[in-house]
């Protein structure tokens, strides 16, 4: 006769741990839970990370981007769309100079966001200040708010 042992096989246990996480998986689709096990949101990042503040006349668009410099970055506005893009180029080191730790992300990133309103791509003012991308976006006229003054009929 012969005995399966496979809670004691190696193999066997990542094949297990595999189908309980799938499960999980599975689970958190039907049961209609609104964030990611884990596992799968641990690794991802957005970058740059964005901040939209709406006035009167504008929005203003924040990104935190440092470490770069403002010829390696692009700033696009197409229709009610913002991108940005950029590259974080890797530092020279030197000769005989090896990393310990090197947890800075680098290479290229693109970022685009649908505004909550239609803008004038004529009138974008941009700065770049202690590593915050400022991105100011006039509003269109007939998208900005108008006072209507009340005339009395007699």
């Amino acid at each position: 006769m012969f005995r399966w042992r496979t809670w004691r096989d190696a193999g066997w246990q990542d094949f297990d741990r595999l189908r309980r996480e799938m499960d999980s998986l599975l689970n958190t689709f039907s049961t209609g839970m609104r964030q990611w096990p884990s596992p799968l949101w641990r690794g991802t990042r957005l970058f740059p990370l964005l901040n939209v503040k709406e006035k009167a006349d504008a929005f203003v668009v924040s990104a935190e981007i440092p470490g770069m410099k403002k010829e390696d970055l692009e700033i696009k506005i197409e229709n009610d769309t913002l991108t940005l893009k950029g590259e974080r180029k890797p530092d020279q080191l030197g000769e005989n100079v090896s990393h310990h730790r090197r947890e800075r992300a680098t290479g290229s990133f693109q970022r685009s966001l649908t505004l909550p309103g239609k803008v004038d791509a004529e009138k974008v003012n941009a700065t770049y200040k202690n590593g915050v991308l400022t991105v100011t976006l006039a509003k269109e006229k007939a998208a900005q708010p108008r006072q209507i003054s009340i005339e009395t009929a007699e």
